[in-house]
């Protein structure tokens, strides 16, 4: 009986101690799978990414929590050597503010756990939700930098087929910051849009979208940043030229894309310049060039309000030349820092300086004028003004002698000079210079006002011409419809009278010194009309006879 009752006691502390060692080990194995999981979870936490396995997906979130991408696959596998998980058949969306900013469809996309890192190839389709279409082979995706590298090059296509192309380029999640190097191209044809420049703020002011028509721009390095509204191309011939580093930190040289040194290109409708540098800055409306600046202007109708000596100066094509200039499209202003030089078809502007202003306003006129401030050893030279004359522009002048006279080579130097542009009127001021051939005017100040149709010498002016003719005078007035010139201040003049009238103002100075007239000579009288014969002999010795009586 006490044997049974042992027995019973050592099944149940048996059965107890059993039953402790289920719980232990179910505890045991619990908490090593919480911990299992819990390192999954940190893990994951620290990549910053969730992989779900029912099917294919992967997100990415930032630092602080929003979600950055996500990918969605057909198929994947994992490689534990290299930590890579390839997908295949993949979309990849990427975020910005919570917001989609850019959708990929790819063939094949290669996720690094180390570094979350994503490389995409094979029929790369991507497209930001602006509706620009990324066309590239190959995208690599910095996830800590969350930036993009386009190593071999890419090109990105409005839906109004604008573009911006180049070898190498790399951007933001967004495309709002993009840096272009070797062979870039950015082409404008027209942008209808007006709501995609509101979005992206591409100009504060009033929205003019002619202001976006017929512009490229073509350059070894160039960066564009919409948010500062700025773009920014350059060249190797630029003393200073900015680099383009890579997220890592090293330098991304032109060299490797682009052997060929090239300046930088620049043409907006009828306008096309060469540069070594050029800026601009599309919220003031902008642009600023250096280094070599080399342009083009093409004929062009010109404005309504155009005098029509401009609208026939448009109508030939000018070139000039400068180190540095500014260009304000707004307000139809331009403005060179450096030498300049302006040429053509014969005719020449040089300057230290030049500035065109399309909407100057000019006390007097009615709304904007065009005005060319030409500054520091100022030279305007044509070699002839025959052109006046074939475009009509000089028809009220009738006289020959000074028609051959305008239609002459000329040229005028001074310290600085303004042309009015909607008429002909200029103001040269300071050592004023006007050569013609054989005529020269010097004075302090020459001024041409086109509807008095006269010349003004202001200042020390002297006028002298091949036969030696001068005029000396503070003020020297030409009047060019009636050929007349006038003389103030202590005026002096030497002049050359011609044969025929020397001999009427030989008869006015006798007359007023008093003394008796000249008389005519003898052989200068005409015979009297008697007869259609000539007088014989007799008749001529009558003759004096008659004339005593």
């Amino acid at each position: 009986m006490m044997m049974e009752r042992r027995r019973a006691r050592q099944r149940l502390i048996y059965s107890l101690l059993g039953v402790i060692a289920f719980l232990i080990f179910v505890r045991v194995v619990m908490v090593q799978s919480s911990r299992e999981v819990k390192d999954i979870l940190d893990k994951q936490a620290a990549e910053r990414s969730t992989l779900e396995l029912r099917k294919p997906r992967m997100k990415g979130f930032g630092t602080e929590g929003q979600k950055v991408w996500e990918i969605e696959s057909e198929h994947l596998s994992v490689d534990e050597t290299s930590n890579l998980i390839t997908f295949t058949n993949t979309t990849a969306t990427f975020y910005d503010k919570g917001e989609e900013s850019l959708k990929a469809k790819v063939g094949k996309l290669e996720y690094n756990r180390d570094t979350r890192n994503m490389e995409l190839t094979e029929g790369i389709e991507m497209q930001t939700v602006d509706q620009i279409d990324v066309l590239t082979t190959r995208v690599v995706w910095l996830d800590y930098y969350q930036r993009f590298i386009f190593p071999d090059g890419a090109k990105l296509v409005t839906k109004e087929k604008n573009y911006l192309k180049s070898d190498y380029m790399q951007s933001d999640r967004k495309l709002d910051h993009l840096e272009a190097v070797g062979h870039v191209v950015v082409w404008v044809k027209e942008m209808k849009d007006e709501e995609l420049i509101r979005k992206h703020e591409l100009t504060r002011g009033e929205v003019k979208l002619e202001e976006f028509k017929d512009v490229t721009i073509s350059a070894e390095k160039v960066i564009f940043d919409r948010e500062k509204q700025i773009v920014v191309a350059t060249s190797r011939l630029y003393g200073k030229p900015f680099r383009v580093m890579s997220p890592e930190g090293t330098e991304i040289l032109v060299e490797k894309y682009q052997k060929k040194v090239e300046p930088v290109f620049f043409k907006k409708k009828e306008v096309e310049v060469f540069t070594n540098h050029l800026e601009m800055h599309l919220d003031q409306k902008y642009a600023s060039a250096k280094g070599n600046i080399r342009g083009l202007i093409y004929p062009s109708r010109g404005g309504a309000n155009d005098d029509k000596a401009l609208q026939v100066m448009r109508k030939e094509r000018t070139w000039f030349k400068t180190e540095e200039a500014d260009y304000y499209w707004g307000d139809d202003y331009v403005r060179t820092f450096a030498p300049t030089t302006v040429v053509q078809n014969e005719r020449l502007a040089k300057a230290e300086s030049i500035t065109y202003f399309g909407k100057y306003t000019e006390t007097g006129e009615p709304g904007f004028q065009r005005a060319m401030f030409i500054e520091g050893g100022v030279q305007v030279w044509q070699r002839s003004g025959q052109w006046m004359f074939d475009n009509k522009l000089l028809e009220e002048v009738k006289e020959k002698e000074l028609r051959k006279i305008l239609a002459e080579e000329a040229d005028l130097t001074s310290d600085k000079m303004v042309a009015m542009l909607n008429r002909a009127d200029f103001h040269a001021q300071g050592n004023v210079e006007a050569i013609q051939k054989n005529r020269r005017v010097r004075a302090d100040e020459i001024l041409y006002a086109d509807s008095d149709k006269k010349f003004i010498a202001n200042g020390n002016a002297h006028f002298i011409d091949k036969e030696a003719q001068e005029f000396y005078g503070q003020q020297i007035i030409y009047f060019s419809n009636s050929e007349d010139i006038e003389v103030n201040g202590s005026g002096t003049a030497t002049i050359k009278i011609p044969e025929k009238y020397r001999k009427d103002i030989d008869r006015a100075l006798e007359r007023v010194k008093g003394k008796k007239p000249l008389q005519e000579p003898e052989e200068a009288k005409p015979a009297a009309k008697q007869s259609g014969r000539p007088a014989n002999k007799k008749e001529k010795e009558a003759k004096p006879e008659a004339s005593g009586k």
